[in-house]
């Protein structure tokens, strides 16, 4: 059975800042219906940008850097650490599922995530614990 998996990024629209861009976006995407102003839950906290992916043509394989070779890439992906906030709610639509994934699952394991859940997705997963990594947590993450 293939699990399809959708993550709550988009694109920006152009001259749309990154940090109101991705808040907008996580509340669209994860806030209840009618939920995503209230005023009580407060609000994303946008850290660090932990990578950028760059599509250099209309290929599914996203590289860490630009090719030398590409003067103008097609796309490209960023990576941020968010927080959610203390009294933040989640809402998830009836036909999808909300699923967590263990940071010892991801690390290393490419292969399994390019063919089984996110198609091409595998390099940019399994690199979150590197990543990670830097950061000192006092909670486990």
């Amino acid at each position: 059975m293939r699990v399809a998996i959708q993550s709550p990024g988009d694109y920006l629209k152009p001259g749309e800042d990154e940090t109101n861009g991705l808040k907008s976006r996580l509340n669209d995407r994860l806030a209840p219906l009618g939920g995503a102003d209230d005023p009580d839950e407060g609000d994303w906290e946008i850290g660090d940008c932990l990578a950028q992916w760059w599509r250099p043509n209309f290929e599914t394989f996203m590289y860490p850097y630009v090719p030398p070779h590409v003067t103008k890439p097609k796309e490209c992906k960023k990576l941020f650490m968010v927080q959610m906030p203390e009294k933040k709610v989640l809402a998830v639509p009836k036909n999808m599922k909300l699923l967590a994934i263990p940071l010892f699952e991801l690390y290393d394991n490419a292969a399994r995530y390019v063919v089984s859940l996110l198609l091409g997705y595998g390099p940019q997963l399994s690199a979150i614990p590197h990543l990670l990594s830097r950061y000192v947590s006092t909670n486990g993450i």
